[in-house]
């Protein structure tokens, strides 16, 4: 994006990233906490009561999604001033979030549906279906920004778009009954939907702690540092999308097996990949670390083109940021387990850890005595003294002897 417009609308929508991550973490809340009850529910055999929950948590996200999007459109100003938008990138922001609230239903459902599929035995087609609408994403920024020339809301634009094409592939196996998990008309239960919205606040703060980290991160870069902050954080910001959504992957890819399991009581197989995953994760985060400090300017020039000023602040931001990737990995992997044993507690501490309860001091504490460079290593930083606090709620459960 700094390619193609500059610095400012990096930084706008960088600003705006939190609201689409707390988005996201809503959409977990439903799908994902429908998703376990569901898992479970195959796991004894209950296959009509697991089809009942699906159709429920479809309703409450047709009703939610509907009420954000009214409620942001009507708000978005307040809102991006709430996020910290600056004067000077405060329209850029609005612009932004306009074209995205419009979109967030859709973009919701993708992700809710992606974790359906998966709780209906068909991982490839929603793994297809991702695919289809991240290239779709990728496509459609080029086109409206570049040719086009739509500016930040082309940006806006393509990222809504981007899961009406996932939405497209993923619809047609709930509509045709290929599967268990098809659309048909219930009566809603209030014992239910307590039931998914508890089962869903693991998934949720999991993926609510991306949005208050960002959040959080954000404030800091407005009172220390201002928009060239804000865009260094932008690039830093996409690099850890991909890298985190590896292991946000991993452990919403494997929540239906765990839930199964457990349905099933069969805890040696949840040990097993609860085991394998975390060996993966920290090969991940270990390569990954080791790659971007040696080669830091490859994915930064890709984002910042020929801007000397943000190369080098995003530069010192990437070496500070990123050097506990594989221990942010064993906190997301840890937390998703707890969930899917449905020990929701101890899933939350985990997310809050991370997010809240030890960042929002290091942020508020660091960049008075270590200077403004300090917040990027906070996050780091936040995730080490998380570690040992997951690690001890892990060992005190007996279905992880």
């Amino acid at each position: 994006m700094a390619r193609m417009l500059g610095r400012e609308p990096l930084a706008a929508v960088t600003v705006g990233v939190p609201v689409v991550e707390i988005l996201l973490a809503l959409s977990m809340l439903i799908s994902v906490g429908a998703g376990v009850i569901i898992s479970n529910r195959n796991g004894k055999g209950e296959h009509k009561e697991a089809r009942y929950i699906f159709n429920v948590s479809v309703t409450m996200f047709a009703i939610v999604s509907i009420l954000i999007a009214v409620n942001g459109l009507i708000f978005k100003r307040y809102i991006a001033k709430m996020l910290g938008a600056t004067p000077d990138i405060l329209d850029l922001v609005v612009e932004y979030m306009t074209y995205f609230f419009a979109f967030s239903p859709a973009f919701m459902f993708s992700y809710a549906m992606c974790t359906w599929l998966r709780n209906d035995s068909q991982p490839k087609l929603a793994m297809f279906a991702q695919i289809v609408g991240a290239l779709s994403n990728i496509f459609l920024d080029w086109y409206f920004m570049g040719p086009l020339k739509m500016g930040i809301g082309g940006a806006a634009l393509a990222t809504g778009l981007g899961p009406v094409f996932s939405i497209l592939i993923m619809l047609p196996h709930f509509i045709s009954k290929k599967g268990n998990l098809y659309l048909e008309k219930v009566k809603m239960d209030f014992k239910i939907i307590s039931e998914i919205l508890l089962k869903g606040i693991p998934s949720f703060a999991m993926e609510f702690a991306l949005g208050i980290t960002t959040l959080c991160v954000n404030i800091a870069i407005g009172i220390h540092m201002g928009s060239l902050g804000f865009a260094a954080f932008g690039i830093v910001g996409y690099i850890a999308l991909i890298i985190l959504s590896v292991f946000l992957g991993m452990a919403e890819g494997s929540q239906p097996l765990i839930s199964f399991y457990y349905g099933a009581n069969k805890k040696e197989n949840m040990k097993t990949i609860l085991k394998i995953r975390l060996q993966i994760s920290t090969a991940i985060g270990i390569i990954a670390y080791l790659l971007l400090f040696k080669y830091t300017e490859i994915p930064i020039s890709i984002f910042a083109n020929n801007d000397i000023e943000l190369v080098k602040t995003a530069t010192t931001a990437t070496v500070y940021y990123f050097p506990a990737l594989f221990i942010s990995g064993m906190n997301i992997l840890l937390s998703s387990y707890m969930q899917s044993i449905e020990r929701w507690k101890e899933s939350v501490t985990i997310s809050l850890c991370r997010s809240l309860i030890i960042l929002l001091p290091l942020l508020l504490v660091l960049p008075r005595f270590l200077g403004s460079n300090s917040i990027w290593i906070s996050v780091p930083i936040a995730e080490i003294l998380t570690l040992p606090i997951a690690y001890m709620l892990w060992k005190t459960k007996k279905e992880l002897a």
